[in-house]
């Protein structure tokens, strides 16, 4: 199980590496192309897919992973059947109905008109987007990742590439907000025919479509209703959340404009900037689940425990470097690549849950994969929450400092909570200040040394060469001595 886990993530890894940097750079040309209000314009339409994704797709294909990692190989071509047959019919109806009802949402829910031809451009996606993740969900059963890695990369080169030329051969250079979300479809459409190109080599496509699907197609909505209904409701509170952050910054006294630029550089720039590094614990999350499953249904509790403290001390010292590297050089960063000084400072003031935040995604598969999805239900629950009443009493007074607060201490407590079950359950101890002060301390120290030592001994250097000399150097220094101190260990990586 270890050496699947550890290439699997490698592969899925890669592909998140490689899908992220061509999505950075596609950021970067939105934000330049679009400006700031209109790409909060655009990232508002998100909270809406988040809903009807989870409808039509996010539970289904997690139950379609567990059960055809728990059945015979005869019986996956009936589970796929009965999870594409229950992913359209969902899907479709969705499509029809956020296309006919997008005027009231637009305005009602997310308060503003201009994401209407966005909503009904997005609406579209729904149906290729469910078959997508069905088959990704069967690859992710059989523990065979290299299919939605390639489809990941395929969704975002098209998306990016039609974009671009589309943009430039018929717009002359210029970008817009519903040319972005065409791009969502382009993108989709790639994917969803490579996925069907590809599950036609493992399985005929007509033996699919002759197949029973009475018998599986009731476990299945069985196992994917309370898996859907507890997404929906975390997917239903970040919604709130999102579209609450413009609205309560109104309050606190900034204009439409200016509230939406801020939502656009929060969640379309310093999010995905911190959540980008944890590209490596999301792949680790998607393995993880299906492979305690399988451990839990032998009752292997070694392979357990062994899983879970390795992924998880890995996950913590991924956050601990994150953190030095985005509270030395955030602003850096948010300059040099987006030239937005918000964007460097709000990411500077958010580094402190990247730990927190790649340990919990950790820390809930292995729940997960225990088959307790109750557990992490009430915690996400309670974290977001936390956030939502930090927007309506915080916000309005403290601006978006309120929310950052939220938003940090939210994570923290989901971690913390998600922690202490995994602790009573597997009977492992954690080494607070061995495993997470001691290291966060020195990577911090590391990277000021470096980036102040470059700055005195490199004066005339440009200020981008001197902080990347640093870096990369401090970068170095920080992994030498965690490899020195045992914190990593190559055998841990064996395959």
């Amino acid at each position: 199980m270890k050496n699947r886990l550890i290439v699997g993530t490698i592969i899925l890894t890669a592909a998140g590496i490689l899908t992220r940097i061509i999505g950075f750079g596609y950021r970067i040309l939105l934000a330049g192309s679009l400006g700031e209000t209109k790409l909060g314009v655009y990232q508002l339409v998100f909270p809406v897919y988040s809903i009807c994704f989870t409808l039509y797709a996010a539970g289904i294909q997690t139950a379609v992973s567990q059960l055809i990692s728990h059945e015979p190989e005869t019986e996956h071509k009936s589970i796929l059947k009965s999870g594409i047959i229950l992913s359209l019919f969902i899907s479709c109806l969705l499509s029809i109905l956020l296309f006919l009802f997008a005027a009231p949402v637009g305005t009602s829910f997310l308060g503003t008109a201009e994401t209407i031809p966005l909503l009904r451009i997005l609406a579209v996606i729904f149906p290729f987007c469910g078959i997508t993740s069905i088959i990704n969900g069967y690859f992710y059963g059989i523990s065979d990742a290299k299919i939605p890695a390639l489809s990941q990369i395929i969704e975002q080169l098209f998306r990016v590439g039609f974009v671009c030329a589309s943009g430039y051969l018929i717009l002359h250079g210029k970008l817009t907000k519903e040319l972005a979300v065409m791009g969502l479809v382009a993108g989709e459409l790639a994917a969803n025919f490579f996925n069907f190109f590809r599950l036609s080599s493992h399985i005929r496509i007509w033996d699919i479509l002759k197949s029973p699907c009475s018998c599986h197609g009731k476990r299945l909505f069985i196992l994917a209703l309370p898996l859907s209904g507890n997404k929906l409701v975390i997917s239903v509170l970040g919604s709130m959340e999102s579209v609450l952050i413009p609205a309560m910054l109104m309050r606190y006294g900034c204009s439409e404009a200016d509230a939406l630029a801020i939502f656009g550089i929060l969640t379309g720039i310093v999010m995905p900037f911190i959540m980008f590094p944890g590209t490596i614990t999301n792949s680790l999350s998607v393995l993880l689940l299906p492979a305690i499953s399988r451990a839990a249904g032998h009752k292997n509790h070694d392979t357990i425990r062994q899983t879970t403290e390795t992924t998880l001390h890995y996950s913590l010292l991924l956050g601990v470097f994150t953190t030095g590297v985005f509270l030395v050089y955030g602003q850096s960063l948010g300059l040099y690549l987006f030239q937005s000084m918000n964007a460097g400072k709000l990411l500077t003031l958010l580094c402190v849950i990247c730990p927190f935040l790649y340990s919990s995604t950790t820390l809930t598969s292995v729940i997960n994969g225990l088959g307790k999805t109750g557990i992490t239900f009430l915690n996400t629950v309670f974290g977001l929450g936390v956030r939502i009443l930090c927007l309506i009493f915080l916000v309005p007074s403290w601006g978006i400092y309120g929310y950052l607060l939220g938003l940090i201490v939210s994570q923290i407590l989901i971690c913390l909570l998600n922690g202490i079950y995994i602790g009573r359950k597997t009977k492992q101890q954690y080494h607070l200040i061995r495993d997470f002060v001691w290291p966060l301390l020195f990577c911090i120290c590391v990277f000021v040394i470096a980036k102040t030592g470059n700055n005195m001994l490199f004066p005339s250097l440009s200020p981008l060469l001197r902080d990347g000399i640093g870096l990369l150097a401090a970068s170095l220094i920080i992994l030498f001595y965690f490899y020195k101190s045992k914190q990593i260990v190559w055998t841990d990586f064996k395959m």
